[in-house]
């Protein structure tokens, strides 16, 4: 088979590619490597003198063969009893709580931490309680899923241990694919994130230099959910290593405060096939975990204090994880359709920003972060401020109610 047949395959796909990385795992020759582009986003590149043309990258490719639609076999609104746990996590701790049952019998937990600095996020395979805390909590950028992780999941499973694989619809979506008939065993699974999309890690990379260069200190920890200001208003945290005398601090900003996030929330930042994701509830995930936004409204009976998820399971296997953990949390039954209006990117997907791709250009011509912030403020106009307050008016009042 001619190899040049990829050029209409996975080499093709341009922005459509999702960067799951399946192809170059399940590549028997090792000729696709995960390369980042100018913007850091994680793409396959092809070594045509070695491929062989057999297809394997193509047939293991979610994009060129996205999955079925997915069904809600149950929706909830849960929150975790433990305390500590509701406080590190970034909702209402489900994913915690699924974590620790996974490890409690036996099994390993893949998720996204963080890495280099804080610089790189990569997903990684944990098999004891101490590590968990490291892939809780969201993280708003890109991350890579290596050989390790895809061969770590499927090695549990060939071994006859259980294996929880959390990540974006898409990053389910090529673990399923990968996996092949492994993906329906009792013993995997999938959990994907209401993803907004998934922000460029190397914006990432230049804006936490610019903000080591302003605090004066080494980055060695980032919440990007903190609810030291409150779950509906929630923080981003940074800690910092200060170089004069090695002592730790941290700062502290609002999200609608803190530039990175403003960029990411106006979809500036968004890799290319995100506003056109094709597995919006079609990724093949057992269970689907986001925050319950909108919960004041849908159940103004529930305590929002601490945060609260929306759970969507979407197997049997994936209402029966979530009943092995129904002791351990408040829970109680929702619908798809209270989920949906606080949650708009759990159905479609998110509208770029009109200047996107002079954003990108930007910054992969290599704009510095303060040339982007004097061209790109992402400061809310006045009007938007007026419908924002107002917005703000009306949720305080339906939250006394």
């Amino acid at each position: 088979m001619d190899s040049k047949r990829y050029e209409a395959g996975i080499a093709s796909l341009g922005d459509a590619c999702c960067g799951c990385g399946a192809c170059a795992t399940r590549c028997p020759k090792g000729c696709i490597a995960m390369e980042p582009d100018t913007c850091g986003f994680p793409r396959p590149v092809i070594d045509a003198d070695t491929c062989v043309g057999c297809g394997a990258c193509d047939a293991v490719c979610p994009v060129l063969d996205p999955p079925a639609g997915d069904s809600a076999e149950s929706a909830l609104w849960a929150k975790a009893d433990d305390a500590d746990l509701l406080g590190r996590s970034s909702s209402g701790g489900v994913f915690g709580l699924l974590a620790l049952d996974a490890l409690s019998r036996g099994g390993v937990v893949a998720g996204a931490a963080w890495a280099d600095g804080c610089r790189e996020l990569r997903h990684v395979v944990v098999e004891r309680e101490d590590d968990l805390d490291s892939i809780m909590r969201s993280k708003y950028v890109q991350s890579s899923v290596g050989r390790e992780v895809y061969e770590g999941i499927r090695d549990a499973l060939r071994g006859g241990r259980l294996a929880l694989f959390c990540g974006t619809a898409c990053q389910v979506a090529g673990m399923r694919s990968y996996l092949g008939k492994l993906a329906d065993s009792e013993l995997f699974l999938g959990v994907d994130v209401i993803c907004h999309g998934v922000p460029s890690p190397e914006l990432w990379r230049r804006w936490l230099g610019y903000m080591e260069e302003r605090e004066g200190g080494e980055v060695h920890g980032v919440n990007f959910r903190s609810k030291t200001t409150g779950w509906l208003s929630y923080s981003v945290m940074y800690e910092y290593m200060t170089e004069k005398d090695g002592a730790a601090r941290s700062s502290s900003t609002r999200f609608s405060d803190d530039w990175y996030m403003r960029a990411f929330l106006k979809n500036a930042s968004l890799r290319g096939s995100c506003p056109s994701c094709p597995f919006k509830r079609r990724c093949g995930s057992d269970i689907t975990l986001g925050d319950f936004w909108g919960i004041q409204k849908q159940h103004p009976e529930v305590s929002i204090d601490g945060g609260v998820s929306a759970v969507l399971g979407n197997t049997q296997k994936g209402v029966d994880a979530l009943s092995r953990i129904s002791g351990s949390m408040a829970v109680g039954d929702s619908s798809h359709e209270k989920v949906v209006p606080g949650n708009p990117a759990l159905v479609r997907p998110v509208q770029p920003f009109v200047e996107r791709g002079e954003f990108l250009s930007a910054l992969a011509t290599g704009a510095s972060i303060p040339e982007m912030m004097r061209r790109w403020d992402f400061e809310p106009t006045r009007k938007q401020k007026i419908i924002s307050g107002a917005k703000a008016v009306v949720k305080r009042l339906i939250g006394r109610r």
